[in-house]
């Protein structure tokens, strides 16, 4: 009995560990969309969605945008009043007070980019949490090669090691149910010893 109390119990741990990192990996995920070459002083459209699957509840977040490159491009975002925002000036997406996001949805934002100087450009999306101090819950960066004429194919250059952030707080559903359990079982665990020992 006391072998399989001990085996229920690392059987659990294990279960809540691997749970937890896969849940957390896959929660929260960017996607930004576009198609053909980018040339210099034309205008692309395209969009950036932000997907969630069993996401963590957030009640306000932004989208902050930073761009680094040989030059400063303009990236405007429309909202669904058809309102346009230069998200390379105003650096972030979402009202100030942030907006908020959970469970499996797929958010898509139409973009109009263009940029005036060919290279290559980074542009990095970051999830913040507005009631944690603005703390990173995920951020992706993409590499995007402007060209001087439509000549050269262009394809969405991903940066090699990138490191994305897994959620920083709240904890899912699941999460508390397996922390319940191993509670749980080691109170019976506990029960158990202090009852055979006597």
């Amino acid at each position: 009995m006391k072998k399989l109390v001990c085996l229920c119990i690392a059987i659990l741990f294990i279960l809540t560990i691997f749970n937890i990192k896969v849940n957390a990996a896959a929660e929260l995920e960017f996607e930004l969309k576009y198609d053909d070459d980018i040339v210099i002083n034309e205008t692309k459209e395209g969009s950036v969605i932000l997907r969630g699957t069993n996401a963590t509840t957030y009640s306000n977040v932004r989208v902050k945008v930073e761009v680094e490159g040989p030059g400063t491009p303009k990236i405007i975002a429309i909202d669904t009043s058809d309102q346009e925002f230069d998200l390379v000036d105003i650096k972030y997406w979402g009202p100030p007070e942030g907006f908020p996001v959970a469970g499996t949805f797929e958010n898509e934002t139409p973009i109009k980019a263009t940029f005036p100087v060919a290279g290559t450009y980074t542009i990095k999306l970051s999830l913040v949490n507005m009631q944690s101090s603005e703390a990173e819950i995920i951020s992706k960066s993409y590499n995007i090669e402007v060209l001087e004429d439509a000549t050269n194919v262009n394809e969405i250059k991903e940066p090699e090691n990138e490191i994305e952030k897994l959620p920083q707080t709240g904890n899912s559903m699941v999460e508390y149910i397996m922390y319940i359990a191993v509670v749980i079982a080691l109170i019976i665990f506990v029960s158990y010893k202090i009852k055979t020992n006597k």
